[in-house]
């Protein structure tokens, strides 16, 4: 049975009214500096640009990330360790109640340093890993060394129990390795695994992707992973195909349900600059003109992203509520943000895909533990349990439901700060780090 029509009613609500979408998830880009120079970094990271944000001006966008409703910070870059500051900008993120998360190449992570991160209440770490052979990672990644470097920096983390997601790139060159990257990062004792797509911005718009049919023979691979290791997370970037997939292996796994830019996400750029993620780049704004709270309420770039249109196969499919296609790829590759994803193979049913057998109802049990799931990704869950109570033919979800359909999930949350940590702002800045003015 298709469970397509019922989960489309779970996984993205009808759209909200103005001004009740929330920025949940924020990744800002904290610099353009970095000792790496990636094949396909949408940044084009190297040297740092003009008008970076300052230390205070970090202080302040964080800030009003918190009160626009901000739950999941990601610090990334360039390399964010390249700011002599970062340790005391996680710590300000960290005491004002933000979830903070690191994405690196791993390189500069000493065991002294993982241990200020963890102290400045940095929940974990996202490590690019792109092949398991040196040679091959290190001349992706542009520099000699790169290859031990991520591997050190996974090992030292691990080592202190800072949560590790290990992070790869797929293209032509690396696909063949995907599965034994998976069983690589959870050898390692890695919290998750989580497989990029390529988007062709920035330096990527050189590089030549894989085809549509690897793209789903690799979401399958990540599918039928979750399922081998269900301890650790296992996810898709920027294929939100991976829930169609996954609905039609039987699985729950619908953590990567539909685009969330605009909606519960967006970047920031490093001289402050919004957008709808990193790899779309259309201005919604800027923070050194408008408060935070402002862009993301009133931007109609944003605006058009929530309630456009979507064209094509993707606005026919019966997948596109919890799917919808990358809008990155769509403006990359057709110059529009609405339009269908040329980069996925399915094509939409003609016909009327059979619904569950009937409304689901929730036990107070069930819906107390649904609650206790962080809010920025409560919605998909409840998503992922309509999904596995509607391949089983459930019409209650109970404990043991939901229970069953997070196992099926592997790691529902990867990143978590300790109860009862004590984060404060005292943290110096890192001894040896390059430093220029303003940060």
């Amino acid at each position: 049975m298709s469970v397509a029509p019922f989960v489309t009613s779970l996984v993205n609500p009808p759209v909200r009214e103005k001004g009740a979408w929330y920025p949940e998830i924020v990744s800002w880009n904290t610099t353009g500096r970095c000792n790496l120079r990636c094949s396909h970094c949408y940044l084009k990271a190297g040297e740092p640009g003009l008008g970076e944000l300052s230390r205070e001006e970090g202080r302040q966008l964080i800030d009003q990330l918190v009160a626009a409703g901000t739950k999941l910070l990601i610090l990334t870059g360039g390399e964010p360790l390249m700011r002599r500051d970062i340790v005391q900008l996680a710590a300000h993120a960290s005491s004002k109640g933000l979830l903070v998360v690191l994405g690196t190449n791993g390189m500069l992570l000493s065991p002294r340093l993982v241990r200020e991160l963890k102290e400045a209440g940095v929940a974990g770490a996202g490590i690019s890993l792109d092949s398991l052979n040196p040679q091959k990672h290190d001349g992706f990644r542009g520099v000699p060394g790169a290859w031990k470097g991520a591997v050190r920096g996974i090992r030292k983390s691990v080592a202190q129990k800072l949560p590790v997601l290990v992070q790869m790139t797929v293209l032509p060159w690396n696909y063949s390795e995907v599965t034994d990257m998976i069983s690589f990062a959870h050898r390692e004792g890695a919290t998750g695994f989580t497989l990029y797509f390529l988007v062709c911005t920035g330096r990527g718009e050189q590089l030549t992707d894989i085809s549509p049919e690897q793209y789903e023979q690799a979401l399958a691979a990540l599918v039928e992973a979750q399922q081998q290791f269900p301890d650790m997370m296992i996810r898709a970037r920027c294929a939100p195909q991976i829930s169609r997939v996954a609905a039609h292996q039987g699985s729950a796994l619908t953590g990567n349900a539909g685009c969330l830019a605009a909606r519960q996400y967006c970047r920031v750029t490093p001289e402050g600059e919004v957008t709808p993620c990193p790899y779309l780049p259309v201005v919604a704004g800027s923070i050194r003109r408008q408060r935070f709270a402002d862009i993301w309420q009133g931007s109609l770039a944003l605006e058009n992203l929530r309630t456009g249109t979507i064209r094509g196969r993707c606005g026919a499919c019966d997948f596109r509520e919890m799917c919808g296609g990358c809008r990155a790829r769509a403006f990359a590759l057709a110059g529009d943000v609405l339009a269908e994803d040329p980069w996925c193979a399915y094509q939409p049913s003609a016909s009327t895909s059979p619904r569950a057998d009937g409304p689901l109802t929730w036990t107070p049990e069930a819906e107390e533990r649904l609650q206790r799931i962080p809010p920025f990704v409560r919605q998909r869950v409840k998503a992922a349990v309509g999904m596995y109570a509607a391949a089983n033919h459930e019409q209650v979800v109970t404990l043991a439901v939901m229970t069953a359909t997070l196992r099926s999930l592997g790691r529902t949350m990867p990143f978590r700060r300790p109860l009862g940590m004590q984060v404060t702002e005292s943290a110096a800045p890192l001894e040896g780090w390059p430093s220029r003015p303003g940060t």
